[in-house]
């Protein structure tokens, strides 16, 4: 190979709907006379036993691939979610843009962002855009609390809303987070 991959075989990578993934093998396939790099990525996810997957060396990312985070960076987001960040407040018209720009990006740290976010709001407003985009931010950041700290989700959940107690959120918040278990 001559080109310098990001990842390599063995690597684990994760994302919010598939769960973990090893590569399991880097494939160079030409198309259009221009070779490019594929990881052949295999779920470890019990439901999904078995199922592969070939992604685009230069889209993992776009596709929602990230390093599976360790135990101390899961319990550090858990931190995060018992703070008040002022750079999440009053964020006014761009608030809409920016968790849309968070929810693309498909990380934990970008979820729990979106859902601190939400909760901080004053007088925030249920909206059909908005549970979506919360109940996603949710169902992804238990999952893969759950995968780092082997760890029911039920025990993820439950230690995201102590975290999120900490500080005022608003009760909407809480119902979607309390509700979001059911389709985990």
């Amino acid at each position: 190979m001559t080109k310098k991959l990001a990842y390599q075989r063995g690597f684990l990578l994760y994302h919010s709907s598939h769960g973990p993934c090893r590569i399991t093998d880097i494939v160079k396939q030409t198309q259009s006379g221009k070779g490019q790099y594929y990881y052949s990525l295999e779920s470890k996810q019990p439901r999904f036993r078995g199922a592969r997957f070939l992604i685009d060396s230069d889209q993992v990312e776009a596709s929602g691939f990230h390093l599976a985070i360790s135990p101390k960076e899961a319990n550090n987001i858990l931190d995060y979610l018992k703070t008040s960040d002022p750079s999440n407040r009053g964020l006014g018209k761009g608030q809409s843009e920016m968790i849309l720009d968070l929810i693309k990006k498909n990380t934990p740290w970008a979820f729990s962002r979106v859902i601190l976010i939400f909760s901080l709001e004053k007088d925030g407003k249920v909206a059909k855009g908005k549970r979506e985009m919360l109940d996603r931010a949710v169902k992804g950041l238990i999952r893969e609390l759950s995968f780092t700290l082997e760890i029911p989700e039920e025990e993820a959940l439950f230690r995201m809303k102590k975290s999120l107690k900490r500080s005022q959120v608003n009760p909407w918040v809480l119902d979607t987070i309390s509700h979001s278990l059911v389709d985990v």
